[in-house]
């Protein structure tokens, strides 16, 4: 299939695909996942068919359910829930994605995740989620430095602040990397303006795992699944509304999970992801930032 985007060089050329969504890999998979961004994709559902008959629909719903795979794929025209080892459903992470937002402005907090890069494909993310609940339109930045990062977050601030006044602050910025610079200058100049209402954590991914709630039967190897593990629940849920971002969408479905051989959840390394031709989530992981509330001497450090 690859072979035909040689007949795309003319000016005005389409490319249409059709067919079942049988696979979870492949040409046809990739178009609606890690490469939809640059598609137009819908589905026809049998359901809605005149060329399907009721008897048939009927059949498989009896034979199979209608939350089976084969419903999906034969009937409803999707693909399959999830790879066996992918993290998050895809359909969840659909099911809870929105093209306009439904709240527009915080009743109790409003949480800031900042996943920082500065050079190559990787992007720089400030997310912001209301009551740790509706996402709102998130910032991406490219090849920008820390100080710019830094600047870009004190601006998102002060318009928070005289937009929502009186409502607390969280900012938790990843600083495994070059996001302790931007850390650090928040940190001073949350002294310098008095930021009352502004909390910032200094997080890391690759931390101490363990478990997020008591009674989850199986632990998570380091931070980055605790974070993650918070966000699954919310989807699974249907307890989260996401801006429907097909980049996002794209990150949070396709990374995959193994349990190591202490009998923990590990999931996939971005360096992993990025083999499989995959984009680092850096959507993601920001979006998780925003949603995990930082513990004094575990995860993360309060100042």
């Amino acid at each position: 299939m690859s072979q035909s985007y040689g007949s795309l060089s003319t000016q005005d050329a389409k490319l249409i695909m059709c067919g079942n969504p049988t696979q979870l890999s492949g040409f046809f998979f990739d178009s609606h996942n890690k490469n939809r961004s640059i598609y137009k994709t819908f589905k026809v559902s049998g359901e809605n068919s005149k060329r399907v008959s009721k008897d048939y629909i009927q059949m498989i719903v009896d034979m199979y359910g209608l939350e089976s795979d084969v419903y999906r794929v034969r009937v409803a025209g999707e693909f399959p829930k999830a790879m066996p080892d992918s993290f998050i459903q895809l359909d969840w992470v659909e099911n809870c994605s929105v093209k306009v937002p439904n709240r527009t402005y915080p009743t109790l907090r409003i949480d800031i995740g900042v996943d920082v890069a500065r050079y190559g494909d990787d992007e720089t993310v400030i997310n912001t989620i209301f009551d740790k609940t509706y996402q709102q339109p998130f910032n991406v930045l490219h090849h920008n430095d820390t100080m710019q990062v830094t600047g870009k977050i004190v601006q998102m601030l002060e318009q928070l602040r005289v937009k929502h006044i009186g409502i607390p602050i969280h900012i938790k910025i990843d600083c495994d990397g070059l996001g302790v610079g931007v850390y650090d200058r928040l940190k001073e100049l949350k002294q310098e303006k008095n930021w009352t209402t502004v909390k910032l954590y200094e997080c890391h991914f690759g931390g101490a795992g363990g478990k997020n709630k008591k009674e989850e039967p199986i632990e998570f190897s380091n931070s980055t699944g605790l974070m993650w593990g918070l966000l699954r629940e919310k989807l699974k849920r249907n307890e989260i509304q996401l801006i429907y971002d097909d980049k996002q969408i794209t990150q949070l479905s396709n990374r995959k999970y193994r349990i190591n051989s202490d009998g923990k959840i590990e999931l996939e390394r971005k360096e992993e992801m990025k083999k499989r031709g995959l984009t680092s989530p850096d959507r993601g992981d920001a979006l998780v930032l925003s949603l995990y509330e930082p513990k004094q001497g575990g995860l993360s450090i309060l100042k």
